[in-house]
């Protein structure tokens, strides 16, 4: 494994187990406490502060890339930007008709799953 793969790992690492321990802090303290709408806003927002801290992992990791890893890793994620944007779209035609409406919650793990398949499928090309 190359040292900046290390590196990344345990910056990515850190960085959700970050944001686990405080998913669960914020939501034990949250269903347990009757705060005003403004304070409990404050503290159900908590959680992105770790996720920074991985956004800088994979900002970090994706400058030790060469251009063949730059170049499918923009591919992989063309085909994300596509696949959710098209399907979020349609989607939305379907809420007209009585569809449940889609939690945004769920675009964006929905985002990075379709770009790590998007580019499974682009790195079989350049095999």
């Amino acid at each position: 494994m190359k040292p900046a793969a290390k590196t990344y790992m345990w910056q990515l690492g850190g960085a959700m187990a970050a944001y686990a321990g405080t998913i669960f802090g914020v939501n034990s303290f949250l269903s347990g406490t009757e705060l005003p709408q403004y304070q409990a806003a404050i503290l159900a927002l908590l959680p992105i502060l770790p996720m920074l801290l991985a956004v800088r992992a994979v900002l970090n990791f994706s400058r030790s890339w060469d251009e063949l890893e730059r170049q499918q890793a923009l591919e992989g994620a063309l085909i994300a930007f596509l696949i959710v944007g098209m399907g979020t779209f349609s989607y939305g035609f379907l809420e007209g008709v009585g569809f449940p409406p889609l939690e945004t919650i769920w675009v964006f793990p929905i985002l990075i799953f379709s770009q790590g398949l998007g580019r499974f499928f682009v790195m079989r090309k350049y095999r």
